[in-house]
C-alpha cells in the first residue's frame, strides 16, 4: 500500500495560502490554495478529490507544482483558454473596412475574411467592433 501524501506548510506559508484562498480573483487559484490548506490540516487525497471533484492526478499535479514552484506554481500558466480571433494588428484594417461601408457588415466581413485569411462570424465582428467604440456619456467622477 502506498504511503499517504500530505503537504506540510510553514506558518508563513499557511498565512500566504489563506490570503490566496480568501482574496485571489481567480477561482482555480483559490481552489488550489484551499486544497493545500486542507492537506496541511490532515485531509488525505481521497477526501480532497471528492471535496474538489477532481481526479487523483489533478491533486498530485497541484502538490507537485507547489513543491517545485511554490505559490507561483498554483497560478494558471499564460496561454490557457481560447485565443482571440482579432488582435491589435488587425484593428486598423477592421476600422478602415468598416469606415468604407459602415452599413453593410456582411460585405465588410467577406472583405476581412479574404484579407486576414481568418474564419469568423458576423457576431464575432460585431463584438470586436464594440470593443473599439469609445464610451459615450459623462466622464467618470474624480475622487
Amino acid at each position: 500500500m502506498r504511503a499517504k501524501r500530505y503537504i506540510k506548510l510553514e506558518p508563513s506559508e499557511v498565512i500566504t495560502m489563506e490570503e490566496g484562498y480568501k482574496n485571489a480573483t481567480h477561482h482555480q487559484f483559490k481552489q488550489r490554495c484551499h486544497c493545500l490548506l486542507l492537506s496541511h490540516q490532515g485531509y488525505d487525497m481521497y477526501s480532497l478529490k471528492s471535496i474538489f471533484q477532481v481526479s487523483h492526478p489533478t491533486i498530485t499535479n497541484w502538490f507537485d507544482s507547489w513543491e517545485t514552484h511554490g505559490i507561483v506554481g498554483l497560478r494558471n500558466q499564460l496561454g490557457q483558454g481560447r485565443k482571440p480571433i482579432f488582435n491589435a494588428a488587425d484593428e486598423s484594417l477592421v476600422k478602415s473596412k468598416v469606415k468604407s461601408s459602415p452599413q453593410t457588415l456582411k460585405k465588410v466581413r467577406q472583405e476581412l475574411k479574404e484579407a486576414l485569411q481568418k474564419d469568423f462570424s458576423q457576431r464575432t465582428l460585431e463584438r470586436f467592433l464594440k470593443t473599439l467604440v469609445e464610451p459615450v456619456g459623462k466622464e467618470p467622477e474624480k475622487v
